[in-house]
């Protein structure tokens, strides 16, 4: 175990106390008596706090405690007094991702604390969009199902009815035999509340290993709600990887807390995932054209490649070129060359829609390849795209003429599968320069295909 875990209390021999304990389980720790301590910290991974260092606005010195440490996601454990005027429930509502009562089990609070070390090894926050916090649950967030878990399907019904006055959002309730079957059509929980008792228990830990084994709920957070009789299974089973507990007599309020928190992380994850899928996107994609660039064309280019061997069929591979580009630039400026650029695009795709590779290689220069049986295909798919460039004058925008473009085109057939795709590529290239010495606008066929 590791990782740096700040620890705010006004109490020194507290401090101390929780020093020890977290070296001995090596982690390293730095100690403050109050938030306002705090100048230019480094970076940590957990922060534990005593209620009495939020006394009077609880919301607005956790805002600060994040402020002061420049990390506006970092998970806050608060740790309060039993007589103490700030309650669980208070403490999560003010944005603590977690809370304990003092003078608990030992083991508990270090189960917690893995949780929430758990949390930042998950969440770079360099790459989490800004805006986002951990807190409760936005109304997009409770549009997604939570999963209520009992040891029967009644027992779990009953559990998501006393759950009704904490939270707001749809459940649903299953026995934990039926956890991890499918959801049919409908949208999969974000979050499983696993609901154990001692007059109603079930294998808790194997039913976490079934929802992680789960096509559909191996993302969702799970929450184990324990009464205190199960204290040594509810521990377990957060050191088995479960994201939150709550143990001890139901309270609605707490536990729909957790639940809103929950929520919170998952919507912070989902949208962790699109921005890190839209990256990806976005660097496979040429952003004047929407084409595929060099980069989303080659391995576009080895799986076309492929498929056309299963197929027993062959690839097309046609290197096109815009002709006499420069003159457009020297002509009307660079903002129609944009536009002869994007048109050229799109009627390169209306004119092969289907082409798994149509990409901007560069400059004036495209990259298209489609399967066929034979060069004569071929030829005649290049025709096309020559033609629908030809055919109709481009406008170019206000401040400059129509002007007739053609392109130039060199194919190459390819049956090798991945192997010799360089070569190829490099045929094709030289069909293209052989076209542009004929003339332009014209198709040339690679000699390696006629051989």
């Amino acid at each position: 175990m590791s990782g740096r875990i700040l620890v705010i209390d006004d109490v020194a021999i507290n401090r101390i106390m929780l020093e020890v304990r977290l070296s001995q389980l090596s982690y390293q720790v730095a100690l403050h008596g109050s938030i306002g301590e705090i100048r230019e910290a480094a970076p940590v991974d957990a922060v534990i706090v005593a209620g009495r260092c939020l006394a009077g606005a609880p919301a607005a010195m956790l805002a600060d405690l994040r402020g002061r440490l420049g990390q506006p996601h970092v998970p806050v454990m608060a740790i309060l007094a039993e007589t103490g005027p700030l309650s669980v429930a208070d403490a999560l509502a003010a944005g603590a991702d977690d809370a304990i009562q003092s003078g608990g089990n030992p083991a508990e609070m270090v189960a917690r604390l893995r949780g929430l070390t758990r949390r930042a090894c998950f969440e770079a926050e360099g790459s989490l969009p800004s805006g986002w916090h951990w807190g409760l649950a936005t109304g997009a967030a409770k549009a997604a199902p939570v999963l209520v878990v009992g040891a029967t399907r009644a027992v779990a019904q009953d559990y998501a009815s006393a759950l009704t006055g904490g939270w707001e959002g749809r459940i649903i309730a299953r026995a934990w035999t039926e956890a991890a079957e499918p959801f049919g059509t409908g949208t999969p929980p974000e979050v499983v509340v696993l609901c154990a008792s001692d007059e109603h228990p079930f294998p808790a830990a194997h039913t976490l290993i079934e929802l992680r084994s789960g096509r559909r709920t191996n993302t969702a957070a799970v929450l184990g709600v324990f009464d205190g009789a199960l204290e040594k299974q509810a521990l377990e089973l957060l050191n088995m990887g479960a994201d939150d507990l709550y143990l001890g007599a139901t309270d609605p309020r707490e536990i729909g807390l957790r639940i809103g928190g929950l929520m919170a992380r998952q919507a912070r994850l989902r949208a962790q995932q699109t921005a890190l899928r839209q990256g990806y996107a976005e660097s496979l994609t040429d952003p004047l054209t929407g084409l595929q660039n060099r980069r989303g064309a080659l391995p576009a280019l080895a799986r076309a490649s492929e498929r056309a061997r299963r197929n027993g069929g062959a690839l097309a591979l046609m290197v096109a070129d815009l002709d006499h580009f420069k003159r457009i630039n020297d002509s009307y400026g660079h903002g129609a060359g944009d536009t002869a650029l994007i048109e050229i695009s799109r009627r390169l795709h209306a004119a092969i829609p289907d082409a798994p590779v149509l990409a901007r290689m560069g400059g004036e220069e495209f990259l298209i390849a489609v399967e066929v049986n034979d060069i004569a295909d071929a030829t005649a798919l290049a025709e096309e795209m020559r033609h629908a460039i030809a055919s109709v004058p481009v406008a170019l925008g206000a401040d400059a003429p129509e002007v007739a473009l053609t392109i130039s085109v060199g194919v190459q057939l390819f049956r090798d599968g991945l192997s010799g795709m360089e070569r190829a590529l490099t045929e094709a290239d030289s069909a293209l320069y052989l076209a542009k010495n004929n003339g332009r606008n014209q198709v040339s066929c690679s000699s390696v295909n006629a051989a």
